[in-house]
């Protein structure tokens, strides 16, 4: 009987490994919501972490923050760069986590074209 249990158990484990990590999924987001609809994401075995990225473009304020999530190798995890865009220059982060739905919570859509309007004003007014 004990080496059924043990069985048992070891199919549920690798079921568990098998079955992968959840995090939900966000290509871009501004103003603390997600431009394209993506809802959660099952990783695959290659992803072993969650992400939550945020990028800013120097000289705009922070509520201009543009967020993504989604899966991640762990080499991605926790990394700060700095470079230019279009001649902009601009500082992105990344942070990981390794449970289910851990990199922050889905967010109500806003239009692409209320999120563009955003963004040009805020490098309008620099």
């Amino acid at each position: 009987m004990a080496a059924v249990w043990t069985r048992l158990l070891l199919l549920g484990v690798l079921v568990a490994v098998a079955h992968g990590l959840t995090c939900h999924r966000c290509p871009i987001g501004i103003l603390g919501r997600c431009l394209i609809p993506s809802g959660d994401v099952q990783c695959n075995n290659s992803t072993s972490s969650c992400f939550s990225g945020s990028g800013l473009f120097n000289g705009t304020s922070s509520a201009f923050r543009l967020q993504s999530r989604g899966c991640v190798i762990n080499a991605g995890c926790v990394r700060t760069v700095a470079g230019t865009f279009l001649g902009i220059g601009f500082t992105a982060s990344v942070d990981c986590c390794q449970t289910d739905l851990c990199n922050g919570g889905t967010s109500v859509q806003l239009s692409l074209a209320a999120a563009c309007v955003a963004v040009l004003a805020s490098l309008w007014a620099r």
